[in-house]
């Protein structure tokens, strides 16, 4: 596989260059297609890792890559691969038919140190944790004891509907607005109420320096941007030194916020297809709910921030399915 050289000379130079959008065309194929926002470029690059492995995470130049193993569709094969330099680590068998928010912590140098799977649809909160070179996946449940009132009024099935990772701590938000906290290297659980969650909009979780900013996306208003402490669990929302030329990528699970020098866009993808629910907005927003790994078309938005504009950035009829969003410098040039 080969990679994409990004010069690192100048780290202003560096904050302006967007993710790219890593796409795949056709099933079972070695190539994916990524596509450069900052300059709208779309190219081509091959690697045998492709055919039924998804990228579900991205970090430190490192992807996470999950596929089902033939005939064995209750145990996924999760590895982590290095691009750039071809390095392989293999994780245990994930024997869950489930499916899951990935994520994974490296150290100061960039080495994987813990992966953590979250399952989506789970009776109580679940995580299953790895190191490289284990043979099994540890279990980690949170069965706190809910007030009888707050439990009467709880579906029987509990839904993450986005997650984000914060150091060490694997951050979820569930669908009533219940934010879960899960330490990766302690194994220990914390939990907070969103002040302000509607369970009728759409909403991200992105990580931040010691914090997680939930981004709401209402029906027929402006974006909303609250960050949670995570040592005090105390909320605020973001102000507009803040905001000022930020731009957000907003995929489930892999959620994350880039400088933009004068400029303020939140960058979504749309599925459509079989199995998600989508609903019209007054400004004519389709809001759709529903894992971000169905394989269906799908469209990229940007909303402009300050002139409360959407243009569409990649039509539907192009791609048929988004992986993530990588750091340029996680692949050499692609052609």
């Amino acid at each position: 596989m080969e990679s994409h050289a990004v010069d690192r000379d100048n780290a202003s130079e560096e904050a302006r260059v967007l993710p790219l959008a890593l796409f795949a065309v056709e099933h079972n194929s070695k190539k994916r297609l990524l596509f450069d926002v900052s300059s709208g470029n779309i190219r081509g690059i091959t690697s045998a890792l492709f055919p039924d492995a998804f990228v579900e995470f991205e970090s430190c130049g490192w992807l996470l890559m999950v596929r089902h193993k033939p005939f064995h569709f209750q145990e996924q094969v999760v590895f982590l691969v290095h691009p750039s330099t071809g390095r392989r680590i293999d994780m245990p068998v994930l024997r869950s038919p489930d499916k899951c928010y990935f994520v994974f912590y490296a150290d100061p140098r960039g080495a994987p140190l813990v992966v953590a799977c979250i399952q989506i649809m789970s009776v109580v909160p679940t995580v299953h944790v790895a190191c490289p070179g284990d043979v099994y996946w540890c279990v980690h449940k949170h069965t706190c004891q809910l007030h009888l009132s707050e439990a009467m009024c709880r579906p029987s099935t509990l839904s993450v509907m986005d997650m984000a990772l914060v150091g060490t701590r694997a951050v979820c938000a569930e669908f009533l607005g219940q934010i879960l906290i899960f330490d990766i290297t302690e194994m220990t659980w914390r939990a907070a109420s969103c002040p302000e969650w509607s369970i009728q909009d759409a909403h991200y979780l992105v990580a931040s320096v010691g914090k997680v900013v939930i981004v709401s996306c209402p029906r027929a208003s402006a974006f909303k941007f609250l960050q949670l402490d995570m040592e005090a669990l105390a909320w605020s929302p973001l102000d507009d030194q803040e905001l000022e030329d930020t731009s957000w990528f907003l995929p489930q699970g892999q959620s994350i916020r880039v400088k933009e020098e004068d400029r303020n866009k939140v960058y979504t993808f749309h599925p459509r297809g079989r199995g998600n629910l989508e609903t019209e907005s007054s400004d004519g927003w389709t809001i759709t709910s529903g894992p971000a790994t169905l394989k269906t078309i799908t469209n990229i938005y940007a909303y402009d921030l300050v002139a409360g504009t959407v243009e569409t950035v990649i039509p539907a009829s192009i791609f048929t399915e988004v992986s993530c969003w990588v750091r340029p410098s996680t692949f050499a040039t692609p052609k």
